[in-house]
Order: C-alpha cells, then sequence, then structure tokens
C-alpha cells in the first residue's frame, strides 16, 4: 500500500456541489488514536525515522516546506513533497522520514496511540519521542 498525498485547498475546489463531500481515501485504526500539533525543527529530522504499526497516521501541514520518504516492505520508497496546506495518509506500518527544506515545519497529525515505534539512522541523530 503506498502514501497518499494532496493538497487540500485543491480538494476543496474540485467540489462542484458544496452539498457533496470529497472522498480522499480511507484511514485505518485499530486502537485509540492522538491528535495533535507538533513544531519539527531540522535538527531533530536527520536519519529519524518512525512506523505505526497501530494504524495510519495523517499529517497535514500547517507551515513549512518538507519532503517525507515513505519506505513500504515490498516497494521503492516514495517521496512526498509538500507545502502548508498539503495532508499525507501514511499507512499503517509504513517506515517515514522527514527531510525539512525550511528551518522548522509545523504540524497536525493523528496518530495511532499504541503500537509505535522510532529509531535513528544517523550516527549522531537524537530521537524526537
Amino acid at each position: 500500500m503506498t502514501g497518499t498525498s494532496f493538497t487540500i485547498a485543491t480538494e476543496l475546489a474540485a467540489i462542484g456541489d458544496p452539498r457533496h463531500a470529497r472522498m480522499l481515501g480511507d484511514f485505518a485504526a485499530l486502537r485509540d488514536a492522538m491528535l495533535g500539533v507538533i513544531r519539527i525543527g531540522v535538527k531533530g529530522t536527520e536519519g529519524f525515522w518512525e512506523r505505526h504499526d497501530g494504524g495510519d497516521e495523517l499529517l497535514v501541514l500547517v507551515s513549512g516546506h518538507m519532503t517525507m520518504t515513505l519506505r513500504p516492505a515490498s516497494e521503492p520508497d516514495q517521496a512526498h513533497d509538500l507545502g502548508a496546506g498539503d495532508a499525507l495518509l501514511i499507512p499503517r506500518g509504513v517506515a517515514h522520514s522527514a527531510r525539512l527544506h525550511t528551518p522548522e515545519v509545523h504540524l497536525l497529525f493523528v496518530t495511532p496511540r499504541e503500537g509505535n515505534e522510532a529509531w535513528t539512522e544517523h550516527p549522531e541523530g537524537t530521537r524526537r519521542h
């Protein structure tokens, strides 16, 4: 399964009849999920990876610019270039890592509460959480 990214304003503009919703994908969660916001700086991203086995993760970039790399188990890496107003749905169990193009990004997230794993591949990297 691959990740899905989209620009919220573009998807809203594509709705012809304001009484209809535009379905963008499915969100799967096996357990409770967390809703929150986070500020991430460049220093906290190099070599940092995470994976959520308890369900999908939804990220909405509020400000900043980044490339999120997804590493599905049996497929090549996928790069999603994201700017303010873009969203990314990351499937359950897919490892992902961010490369920031601005000093900081601000994100709204919906993430499984359990089944999360984080690690760093950078020798000097520190885990964010």
